[in-house]
């Protein structure tokens, strides 16, 4: 909910980045928070991500699943740094495109931010696509029988 309502103020502040131009009386202190905000959706972003990493070494230490837990961390590694490529190249390499470009190239720096984030997209969705054998929903048939023990206590309860 934090990143929706940071990610609502930041289209807000590129909307009037983008409408008024530099010229315009406080188009530089919406600059400013447009930039601020951005850095802090990419923090909130990868929050969770670093959270999972490091819950996920903490169950491969403990847990007897090590091969799952260790698939699984391999994984939001792999996410993890794909993250921060994304975010590098979209805030800073795009960033520079647009700086170093003359006005008839602009189009570039656009076509290669967009570029990156389909690609980003691709790669999310392949890697988090549903599978009918998913090894991350395996389980043991210990495990199997408690949600079954479970299930028939949450039936027998149910008014």
């Amino acid at each position: 909910m934090i990143v929706i309502s940071l990610q609502v103020i930041a289209n807000v502040a590129q909307v009037v980045i983008d409408e008024t131009g530099p010229f315009g009386h406080d188009w530089m202190v919406w600059k400013q928070v447009f930039l601020l905000v951005d850095v802090v959706c990419c923090c909130a972003v990868l929050f969770p991500i670093v959270w999972s990493i490091k819950n996920l070494r903490e169950a491969a230490k403990t847990d007897g699943k090590t091969a799952v837990n260790l698939m699984k961390l391999t994984l939001f590694k792999q996410y993890y740094i794909v993250v921060i490529c994304y975010i590098y190249f979209t805030r800073v390499v795009v960033y520079a495109l647009e700086t170093i470009t003359s006005y008839r190239y602009l189009w570039t720096s656009v076509v290669a931010g967009e570029l990156a984030t389909l690609a980003f997209y691709v790669f999310t969705g392949y890697k988090f696509k549903p599978e009918p054998h998913n090894l991350y929903f395996v389980l043991d048939d210990e495990e199997e029988e408690a949600v079954a023990d479970q299930l028939k206590l949450e039936d027998e309860f149910e008014l």
